[in-house]
């Protein structure tokens, strides 16, 4: 009995000719999915370099606008410090803390405070235990930062001896309004490139040690606008000393961000932008 060429099937030469098409079909599919594969990862990455960037650039500006909140306006205390590196700028900023009630941390000494003391009295230091730094600040514009130790119900500890003397409430035989004291919030923005192929930028809360607060960040420029020689207004990388800087009246910032992660060297890209911000207390 015959049979029919279905029913005995493929033959061997058949069947390798069809396993070589399948074979060339897949050799030029997988390329293909490889670079799809790649471009996709190349673009989470473009994607999550950018994003970091912008809420880098986003964070410090809302630190800077706050610069100076609660603190003096009058005097020699200035909100900002910075420094300019050949590796990235450095930028200090800080702010009196808020209490939940929206009020700043404060409080009048209740005695007078002579120079080496490591401690002030108020009249209530609950308020201040969270606090890591304070601000003491004179009625005749003088003042010193001051990190906290510790604090008891009345009593807050300095980590150093104060360097002036403080006066306490006014009194009939003493007339002069007393000293402050004002929790602060120190952060500090820098760039580490301690590992070239892996630079960071860094934010320091309150003098603890720094943390990682954006990888990838190759360059932070840092400019100031001062109110001089307006319009078109000076532009300086870094004020000199403290009247110039009681000048600035926006602080311009510059990012560089390289893409990280399982990428070829050809595939990185970097990605620059800027932004700018008003820090409160030095406006005019």
């Amino acid at each position: 009995m015959s049979t029919s060429r279905s029913d005995r099937g493929f033959s061997l030469v058949e069947l390798v000719v069809a396993l070589g098409i399948v074979g060339i079909t897949l050799a030029s599919a997988v390329p293909f999915f490889a670079l799809h594969a790649r471009k996709m990862k190349g673009a989470a990455f473009r994607l999550e370099a950018q994003q970091g960037m912008r809420a880098s650039l986003d964070a410090m500006a809302r630190d800077i606008r706050l610069a100076g909140a609660c603190l003096p306006t009058a005097g020699r205390f200035v909100a900002l410090e910075g420094a300019d590196g050949a590796t990235g700028d450095r930028i200090t900023v800080r702010a009196g803390i808020v209490q939940q009630g929206t009020s700043c941390v404060t409080a009048g000494l209740s005695a007078a405070a002579n120079a080496g003391d490591t401690a002030v009295q108020v009249a209530d230091a609950t308020p201040f235990a969270g606090a890591k730094i304070v601000f003491v600040s004179h009625p005749n514009g003088s003042g010193e930062l001051q990190d906290v130790t510790g604090t008891s119900a009345t009593t807050i500890s300095l980590g150093a001896g104060l360097s002036q003397a403080y006066p306490g409430p006014a009194t009939q035989g003493n007339p002069s309004n007393p000293a402050n004291v004002i929790a602060v919030d120190e952060r500090i923005y820098q760039l580490d490139k301690t590992d070239p192929n892996n630079p960071l930028l860094t934010l320091t809360v309150n003098r603890t040690a720094p943390q990682a607060f954006a990888v990838g960040v190759t360059d932070l420029q840092i400019r100031y606008t001062l109110d001089r020689n307006c319009p078109p207004c000076d532009v300086v990388d870094l004020p000199p000393d403290t009247a110039t800087w009681w000048l600035v009246n926006d602080v311009l910032l510059t990012a560089a961000v390289t893409t990280v992660g399982t990428v070829r060297p050809e595939d990185r890209v970097t990605f620059v932008a800027n932004t700018r911000a008003k820090p409160r207390n030095l406006l005019p």
